[in-house]
């Protein structure tokens, strides 16, 4: 892991390079040659990347949908991955098109916001980004802290004092420059994943005869959006696809890549889900593991998830700082400027995660809000733009009536469901019956899940 004067930032958009995504910092244009990423190894980082913290608190979405839970899961499963093959059909409509996307590109997604709607959108998309980023970043601490803390129950060490723990070892890690090449940890991030949900699920499975007068009670319209916030977060991945696609060998193949990938989220999601709220059914807590017995496996799991969410959390917010010191023009050598900007950036993850000391608040709000922009939302509107867009030189693009039906369809049911599971999860956070004070008003109210 270094820094490379050698990278050279295609500037011929003529607009500040906003919208660092997670794993663009390898993704330039002017770089030397890559081999770059086969077909399965795209599909390894779109699991990776999306697979971990969703896992543990999909029950508790069931538990907020009831059984129709089920079917919004495959529902968010569905549109998630067709607003992804969309944003790769808009990434392969800009190489038609214009010279400059043929080579790799490192903010892909905004460049696709500029070409279909103008350069304000593109900025309002990396903000989006950003802001989406920030947010899983913050559930990646309060997440990894509250795996520790349990872990380490004997340490009585309160829960708010492991996140300040766990930030004070991730902030000199911040201060590295970029990430050459992260396969091998997109890889292992998998792998952990993998088997964590393996464990947990035969863990579940276990509990299920001991499963007696369990409640499954019907859910309210609020409850309903919550859990779609919730899940659409579980696939929430799409602001990075056009990056993966960007580093593929064969671009044309991202669309088997998305599908691979989806499928064996859906397979990895759905029993975790479906078991634990058979087995617990509404008494589910937010971090499903939280209602498993203290067992040397229920450890495991633990440890498993806590490295994946610690090294997540370097990857995502590395994009973060990424764009905000291009945008305040930091020097990419290391110096005190990237050292401040970053333990900046630190503070801030910091203070949100002891003011809303519940990971899953701060998982349904960002995956009701700027989760449903960038994976559902803006993908299939910059779809619609771009092939209705017409030029002499361009090849013809045309949408079949049933698809320009299905976009519409997706367009609207995401700006409704956005709205209501946004104001549901604000409502969810400031509600009294639930509300967890922040962790510098009561250290031990707030550390109490």
């Amino acid at each position: 892991m270094e820094d490379d004067d050698d990278y050279i930032i295609d500037d011929s958009q003529n607009a500040p390079m906003m919208g660092a995504q997670h794993g663009q910092g390898q993704s330039i244009g002017d770089v030397p040659k890559k081999k770059g990423l086969s077909l399965w190894l795209a599909s390894i980082f779109i699991v990776a990347e999306m697979a971990g913290s969703g896992v543990l608190a999909l029950p508790r979405s069931f538990a907020d949908a009831g059984w129709s839970g089920i079917g919004l899961l495959i529902f968010c499963c569905v549109i998630s991955l067709y607003s992804g093959i969309c944003l790769g059909r808009c990434w392969t409509i800009l190489e038609e098109r214009y010279d400059e996307y043929k080579d790799r590109n490192r903010y892909p997604y905004p460049a696709i916001a500029e070409r279909a709607v103008g350069i304000k959108m593109r900025y309002f998309v990396s903000f989006c980004i950003d802001f989406t980023l920030f947010g899983v970043a913050t559930v990646f601490i309060l997440l990894s802290s509250q795996l520790i803390g349990s872990l380490a129950a004997s340490l009585n060490i309160s829960f708010c004092y492991w996140i300040l723990i766990l930030a004070a070892f991730l902030w000199p890690l911040m201060w590295l420059g970029t990430p050459e090449d992260f396969w091998p940890a997109a890889v292992v991030a998998l792998g952990t994943t993998v088997t964590a949900c393996i464990l947990l699920t035969i863990e579940i499975a276990k509990e299920a005869p001991k499963a007696i007068d369990v409640q499954y009670p019907p859910p309210t319209v609020l409850s309903f959006f919550l859990a779609f916030g919730t899940m659409l977060f579980a696939f929430g991945g799409a602001a990075s696809f056009p990056t993966f696609q960007n580093d593929m060998k064969d671009r044309n193949k991202f669309t088997k890549a998305a599908v691979f990938g989806f499928v064996v989220l859906l397979v990895l999601y759905l029993p975790v889900a479906v078991l634990g709220y058979y087995v617990y059914g509404d008494s589910l807590p937010p971090n499903v593991l939280d209602s498993l017995p203290d067992s040397v496996i229920k450890k495991i799991i633990s440890v498993l998830l806590a490295l994946h969410m610690f090294f997540a959390f370097l990857l995502v917010i590395n994009a973060t700082v990424q764009d905000l010191e291009e945008f305040l023009k930091v020097p990419k050598k290391f110096g005190w400027k990237r050292v401040a900007l970053r333990s900046v950036v630190m503070l801030a993850a910091v203070f949100v995660a002891q003011s809303i000391p519940r990971f899953g608040k701060v998982l349904n709000l960002v995956g009701g809000s700027v989760t449903t922009l960038t994976s559902t939302i803006f993908p299939c509107v910059f779809y619609y733009r771009l092939c209705s867009q017409t030029d002499p030189c361009w090849p013809e693009r045309n949408i079949h009536p049933f698809e320009k039906v299905c976009l519409l369809f997706i367009i609207v049911s995401g700006i409704i469901a956005g709205c209501i599971a946004t104001y549901a999860a604000v409502s969810d956070i400031v509600q009294p019956d639930s509300f967890s004070p922040p962790c510098y008003v009561n250290l031990t109210a707030a550390g109490q899940f």
